[in-house]
């Protein structure tokens, strides 16, 4: 008998969420992190409706945005001070803001106050990883306090590292993180503000040649403001108070700026290879490390939660392990698309040569105004699909072709009336009776019926992470689900 069915090593964010999901599937979970207290000040900056819609599923997206500032949309700015925008989000198909800032700490208070609602769910602070043995049917842990003390043996089916960049567990495993480290250091200032800034409604991404920067509006009261340093450049004096105040003053009209903290960044692209050995798996940063530009550093930690998180409870009920092995098979694409855009985009503030500012000038300035400037706009995050995976059938090779493999979208709530675990939506009663035969939760998608209607639908079978699993008119639906059943065992 194992003291847990889930360790989750890392009680960040990427903890947080990963044990608020299996905690409400009743999953026994114990979650562990060396550190005594939460950390205290701001490092995620942003989240997208993707996570929002995560949150919707434990109950917490109306709290979290109670603490976050919506962004609209996001510029680069060319050397000669022309935004441009690059980033037009309203509210998408999924149902929430697509680009909202937030404060890492009241996201995360607002978290673990949710954990302690959870009866499945313990938490543990302060207490170190030393070692731990993969067995074939479980993972023994030997963990010690932080500040020194006895060892202590914790035994779970499963664990996961969710703790961070230097993560204990892949180095226990040995796991390579391959990657590169960018030559450019980034110096990172957080301020409360006693109002927004007039002259920085939304992000911009300052493509100055001298000294490329960022500055962003936070959660509410809050502002943030990075600037790179050169290759070789000594950062102490840009961390002078005097320095800090003078650099940030030029966007200030009126409003007062109180310095929180200021650091230096150094940003990596890195990948674990692989995500899972056995019964011990990687998430977050642990797994994956993105560059800030994007603003998908959680986020992508927070997808890995939600794809984790149901096959995880489906393995524990009884579904056959090998599902797990299609987390990485699913994740580790998208995840690669994320480093790409976050590159692109860091690619474009960074141009410090003459040539290369001018050349992204002059490409920015001709789009601006342009249907490809819109296009590009409400366009580039990467479709939440998967090419491959815990699904029917493979999916579509083109993202924008695919069905199965895809996101259901969302409006009006829909994931509400769908509830937890697998689901169905259909438009007829042919497609929905069989459904229902099969145990399934039935409903109408409204005015998501556009979304199958416009690919020759009449019924789609959801995962429990909301990505269509199978898909068709009314005569498909016993293929479909034999399918379902093979593939989630006695979870379903």
């Amino acid at each position: 008998m194992t003291d847990y069915d889930v360790l989750i090593c890392g009680l960040g964010p990427v903890g947080q969420l990963l044990a608020l999901l299996l905690g409400d599937q009743g999953v026994r979970t114990l979650a562990i992190d060396r550190e005594h207290e939460p950390y205290a000040l701001p490092r995620a900056a942003v989240i997208d409706d993707e996570v929002l819609r995560i949150f919707q599923a434990i109950g917490l997206d109306a709290a979290v945005l109670a603490d976050a500032q919506l962004a609209p949309s996001a510029s680069i700015v060319t050397s000669d001070g022309r935004a441009v925008e690059f980033i037009r989000l309203d509210v998408g198909r999924l149902g929430h803001p697509p680009l909202v800032s937030i404060n890492q700490p009241a996201m995360e208070r607002t978290m673990l106050a949710a954990l302690e609602r959870r009866a499945t769910v313990e938490l543990r602070r302060g207490l170190t990883l030393e070692s731990l043995d993969r067995r074939a049917d479980h993972v023994d842990a030997y963990v010690r306090p932080s500040d020194g003390g006895r060892t202590e043996q914790i035994s779970a089916r499963f664990l996961v590292g969710c703790d961070g960049a230097g993560s204990a567990v892949r180095t226990r495993l040995q796991v390579p993180f391959e990657g590169r480290t960018a030559p450019q250091r980034w110096i990172v200032v957080d301020a409360l503000v006693d109002r927004p800034l007039r002259r920085v409604p939304y992000p911009y991404f300052v493509g100055r040649a001298a000294r490329p920067m960022v500055t962003s509006p936070m959660s509410p009261g809050r502002h943030r403001w990075e600037w790179m340093l050169h290759p070789g450049e000594d950062a102490a004096p840009h961390l002078e108070p005097a320095a800090i105040h003078r650099a940030v003053a030029e966007w200030l009209d009126g409003e007062r700026a109180e310095i929180e903290r200021a650091v230096t960044y150094t940003f990596h692209t890195r990948v674990a290879s692989p995500w899972r050995r056995g019964r011990v798996l990687l998430a977050g940063d642990a797994a994956h490390l993105m560059p800030p530009f994007a603003g998908q550093g959680f986020s992508s930690g927070a997808r890995d939660a939600a794809n984790l998180a149901w096959k995880l409870a489906a393995v524990l009920g009884g579904a056959h392990e090998r599902l797990l092995d299609t987390y990485e098979q699913e994740r580790r694409p998208h995840v690669a698309g994320m480093q790409r855009l976050a590159g692109l985009i860091g690619g474009f503030v960074q141009s410090t040569t003459p040539r290369r500012v001018a050349a992204r000038d002059g490409f920015l300035k001709a789009i601006d105004g342009t249907p490809v400037q819109r296009m590009l706009a409400e366009n580039i995050k990467p479709l939440p699909t998967y090419g491959a995976g815990a699904f029917a059938e493979r999916p579509a090779r083109r993202p924008w072709r695919r069905t199965v493999g895809s996101l259901f979208p969302q409006t009006a709530r829909l994931d509400d009336r769908l509830g937890s675990g697998w689901a169905a939506v259909a438009v007829d009663e042919g497609a929905a009776a069989p459904l229902r035969a099969h145990g399934l939760r039935v409903v109408d998608p409204g005015p998501d019926e556009a979304w199958l209607r416009r690919h020759g639908l009449t019924w789609a079978l959801l995962r429990p992470d909301r990505f269509v699993f199978a898909c068709g008119g009314g005569l498909d639906v016993a293929a479909g689900c034999a399918r379902w059943m093979k593939v989630a065992g006695a979870a379903s």
